[in-house]
């Protein structure tokens, strides 16, 4: 027997996965955070620039029409650089910043003065060493002419220092949350993932003794959804099975026993007759034939229900117009209805010939069928009605006969094969049990319905449905 290696658990793999997708959220979360900031803190930035930028140019035109050049602005951006390079190698000192008017008008605020550039109107730098093309600049216009263009310098290329150190702190402190939360999923998965995966363990014992043949084995339900209709349906599964089984018991015991009965009285008879016992004569031989038949009619009746249950049972099926085949059933029972004591009515209300799919010859084997039943079990005086209908598209058949009846729970259980009520069980006016099966597995082949119930008239009622063609 192969043998299957055992690796992860169902809850091992639903703790894995539980785990999995929060690392995946927090990194998700992470990068769409670092995204976000970014994008979001450069954008405002950006159109905060271009607000100042167009109210310098406006000064610094106004300063341009007094100065008629750009030295002005040169020498202060020069003298403010050269302020700041002896602060810084003159850390001890306080050195007093230069004077700078010009700047101070053009400049909103001190943060603007380390971005500011100037540009002539042919894109030189004239402050700044940074490229027209990588600047975010607005022209100076002076009597409708561009006399140069103001800039700044990108806000990434000074906030990256601060913006990554920000960044940094903040993941940190995101990470830490992170893991603290990752921590409480986790406490949190793995009861939860034992719980979801304990239906499932109890689902995986009960198998394995359905597997071993223990087909009382049953699943408590619980709740509504897909797991409790899964093992509503395992239940469904293993009543089919244990019932099958008992069928399948019950159907060789009752096979045994309706196969001894015709094999015992032959070989008890042979045997008499080997014996002396029992002369060999034109009426003991007829009794072996007898007997002989019976045995031939019960293989022939168990080899269509076998045939039927594997689906070999073959229907040659086209257009038939059944209200005939039930009338010729009919007539041809005339006689021995009449014979036994019973009146046998046909009604056919509709004048137009009823249509469907069929095997003729089956359709005429149901209907004889079901008339010897009621030939054998109705006491005398006494009568069959047979009626054909058409209703709701679908054809309708009844057979109803009078008295005896049968109990309730003889009329739930007359289909089943071998069964027969208790007053049917003398062989000199039974069958086989196996009639009103037959009839049951012919009525399914042409995919209709049959049922019983209790005749108006004190007997038994069948009530047999096909589709209209």
């Amino acid at each position: 027997m192969m043998t299957i290696p055992k690796g992860l658990k169902i809850r091992h793999k639903l703790f894995a996965v539980f785990v999995l997708s929060n690392i995946l959220l927090i990194v998700s979360m992470w990068q769409v955070f670092q995204w976000s900031f970014d994008k979001g803190f450069v954008s405002y930035a950006t159109e905060r620039d271009r607000d100042f930028l167009e109210q310098m140019a406006n000064r610094t035109a106004n300063l341009y029409i007094y100065y008629d050049d750009w030295y002005f602005l040169v020498q202060e951006s020069r003298m403010e650089k050269e302020w700041h390079q002896a602060k810084l190698e003159n850390l001890r000192d306080l050195i007093p910043p230069p004077s700078t008017p010009n700047l101070d008008l053009i400049y909103p605020s001190q943060y603007y003065r380390q971005r500011f550039l100037l540009f002539d109107n042919q894109h030189e730098s004239i402050i700044g060493k940074v490229p027209f093309a990588n600047a975010e600049t607005h022209a100076v216009t002076v009597n409708k002419k561009i006399v140069g263009y103001v800039g700044l310098r990108s806000i990434r290329e000074l906030v990256q220092d601060q913006t990554l150190r920000f960044v940094r702190q903040q993941g940190e402190a995101f990470l830490l949350i992170s893991a603290f939360m990752l921590a409480i999923a986790a406490l949190l998965t793995w009861p939860l993932a034992q719980w979801l995966s304990r239906p499932l363990c109890s689902m995986q014992r009960a198998t394995k003794k359905l597997a071993a043949g223990e087909y009382e084995t049953r699943i408590a339900v619980k709740g509504s959804d897909e797991l409790a209709d899964l093992s509503c349906n395992f239940n469904n599964l293993a009543s089919t099975l244990e019932h099958t089984r008992e069928a399948r018991k019950r159907w060789v015991a009752d096979t045994a026993h309706e196969l001894r009965t015709p094999v015992a009285i032959l070989r008890g008879e042979i045997e008499a007759m080997q014996d002396g016992i029992i002369k060999v004569s034109p009426e003991s031989l007829s009794s072996l034939q007898q007997e002989t038949l019976h045995l031939a009619r019960l293989i022939d009746d168990l080899n269509q229900l076998s045939m039927h249950d594997t689906g070999s049972l073959n229907y040659n099926m086209e257009d038939v117009i059944i209200n005939d085949i039930l009338e010729q059933a009919v007539k041809s029972m005339s006689l021995p209805f009449k014979e036994a004591g019973l009146e046998l009515t046909f009604e056919y209300s509709q004048q137009k010939p009823i249509k469907t799919m069929g095997d003729s010859d089956r359709l005429y084997q149901l209907f004889s069928n079901l008339m010897n039943n009621s030939l054998k079990y109705t006491n005398a005086p006494g009568k069959l009605s047979v009626t054909i209908s058409v209703k709701n598209k679908r054809i309708v058949i009844r057979f109803e006969d009078s008295a005896p009846g049968v109990s309730e729970d003889d009329k739930n259980r007359i289909f089943e094969q071998f069964y027969r009520v208790e007053n049917s069980r003398n062989r000199a006016t039974g069958g086989r049990g196996l009639g009103l099966t037959i009839c049951s597995s012919i009525v399914d082949g042409h995919q209709g319905t049959i049922g019983a119930y209790h005749s108006p008239d004190g007997g038994l009622g069948i009530k047999i449905e096909f589709p209209l063609n």
